[in-house]
């Protein structure tokens, strides 16, 4: 084979075609492609790449590139193709490093490199003049025009890379001026989101949903924070026109029908709770919203002090729903959080077992029996309710035992539900204990006996610490007598257990 130099030069005309191929197919506002490049160019300044044959005949090239590990590349002159070992289907940097090494011998690859680079500023320049709202839209929507492969659905792991290398591209492009910076932020944050929703919406579907959710529930906490800052800022003629189109934005997202308006609707709320709050602009939010929904409808006259009529909701939007509440509590509304929770009510149920992972579902039990601890209901309501909640009611059910002075119920729904001790403890034993007594003194002894059953010393200790306060129990409901007789009982049973005696004397329980 002639010297790499001479082939170079005789198939100069082939190796420019390559470059302008790579010219088109790349571009330097992709972060991917930017990457590629970079570590291609790298591969070749640094001795990576070595040519081994060339046949003249099928006009093929074969070299290898020196990476993580060596691979091979061959070069078709003829059809202009470029095949490489590596996984990568499409390019690669090892083919690009190949193709660069042959360029670096007929022109100068610094060169192309720079003015690759300065592709996007040329293509940008006419729109990045004058300051306008759609001058933003329009920068920060060219970092995301490269299509989102399928398989980003399915990993959530690339899907954070992804989105956080565009998002980085599109606060590149942030105004210096510090008045600006969160304003172009928002901007930035909220188009990026419009942006990868699709992609998002299908990840939550997939085996990665929880990591998809986390990411959601971040990227609000972030937005919140922006939203702040803003509000605090004072307003100039300048930026009118730019919370204008924020808001418009904010209404088309919204608005858009997809199957996803639960989360969309939370992003709405969000600007509209954190930035847009004088009553002017909420009577126009109102009256610009263009999809009909009882959901918005009662979202603006929580806001604007007005009577919420929910109507006949369905189980599938209770969820917004009971946030809708949450925000009433958080506004002082009295008539709207009581219209809404009882909406809701006929619902709780399957709210919590169908449309919650399991997770979820004592958390918002919480919310649930603190809400609807502050509207009028009857008993044949609560009832209803702590039915609905099941098994994850039971802190909630107990209180409200406890709160009615219904000790002896508290004690049978213990029972029932065998509660552990840690557990009977956090749902009210100590007020049941100092209240009624009686009623704590056979969970007690079911506690104790379950310590007994692991037949070691510190579960006898463990044991000797429940009877404690069984005895304090049998002192404050005057049956001492029946103690006495009790703990005989235990130790003739139990005559056996040399340890269990010895703590039970340590214990003083007699």
């Amino acid at each position: 084979m002639a010297t790499v130099l001479s082939l170079a030069k005789q198939y100069e005309d082939t190796i420019h075609n390559y470059m302008a191929a790579i010219d088109k197919s790349l571009h330097p506002s992709r972060a991917l492609d930017e990457e590629m490049v970079r570590k291609a160019v790298f591969l070749v300044r640094h001795d990576g790449v070595q040519i081994h044959s060339f046949n003249e005949e099928r006009l093929l090239l074969e070299a290898s590139v020196k990476d993580a590990h060596s691979v091979k590349v061959v070069l078709n002159f003829n059809k202009l193709t470029a095949v490489c070992a590596c996984p990568q289907e499409v390019m690669c940097r090892h083919r690009l490093a190949v193709i660069f090494s042959l360029y670096q011998k007929v022109d100068s690859l610094s060169e192309w490199v720079g003015k690759w680079r300065a592709k996007e500023q040329q293509e940008l320049a006419p729109i990045t003049k004058k300051r306008s709202p759609e001058q933003w839209e329009t920068l920060i929507r060219s970092t995301w025009r490269e299509p989102i492969n399928d398989y980003v659905t399915r990993n959530y792991f690339y899907f954070e890379q992804l989105y956080e290398g565009r998002l980085k591209n599109a606060l590149s492009f942030m105004p210096i001026e510090r008045e600006w910076k969160t304003l172009y932020k928002t901007y930035a944050h909220l188009i990026s989101l419009m942006e990868v929703w699709d992609t998002f919406s299908a990840g939550t579907k997939e085996v990665h949903h929880s990591f998809f959710k986390t990411w959601f529930a971040d990227e609000l906490h972030a937005l919140r924070d922006m939203l702040g800052q803003l509000r605090g800022l004072h307003r100039t003629f300048e930026s009118d026109a730019f919370f204008t189109h924020l808001r418009e934005l904010v209404r088309e997202f919204a608005e858009t029908s997809d199957g996803s308006f639960s989360e969309r609707f939370e992003i709405y709320q969000l600007f509209w709770t954190e930035l847009f709050v004088s009553r002017r602009e909420r009577m126009e939010g109102l009256e610009d919203f263009r999809r009909s929904d009882e959901r918005v409808k009662a979202f603006f006259a929580l806001l604007l002090g007005l009577d919420v009529t929910p109507g006949t909701i369905s189980a599938e939007t209770a969820a917004d729903w009971v946030k809708l509440a949450v925000l009433a509590e958080e506004e002082g509304h009295q008539q709207g959080m009581s219209a809404i929770l009882m909406a809701i009510k006929p619902h709780v149920r399957t709210f919590l077992f169908e449309g919650l992972y399991t997770q979820y579902r004592h958390h918002y039990v919480r919310i649930l029996s603190r809400l609807y601890s502050q509207i009028d209901l009857t008993e044949n309501d609560w009832e209803d309710l702590f039915t609905q909640f099941g098994h994850y009611g039971l802190p909630a059910y107990s209180a409200y035992l406890v709160e009615k002075g219904m000790y002896k119920q508290w004690a049978e729904l213990h029972q029932l539900h065998n509660s552990p001790l840690y557990f009977a403890e956090e749902c009210g034993l100590k007020e049941v204990h100092n209240a009624a007594p009686d009623f704590a003194l056979p969970l007690y002894h079911r506690y104790a006996l379950q310590h007994l059953e692991e037949r070691s010393r510190t579960s006898y200790k463990q044991a000797v610490r429940v009877w404690k306060k069984m005895k304090s129990a049998c002192k404050k409901s005057g049956q001492l007598a029946f103690w006495n007789a009790y703990m005989a009982e235990i130790q003739t049973r139990y005559k056996r257990l040399r340890a269990l005696q010895e703590e039970i004397e340590k214990g003083k329980l007699i």
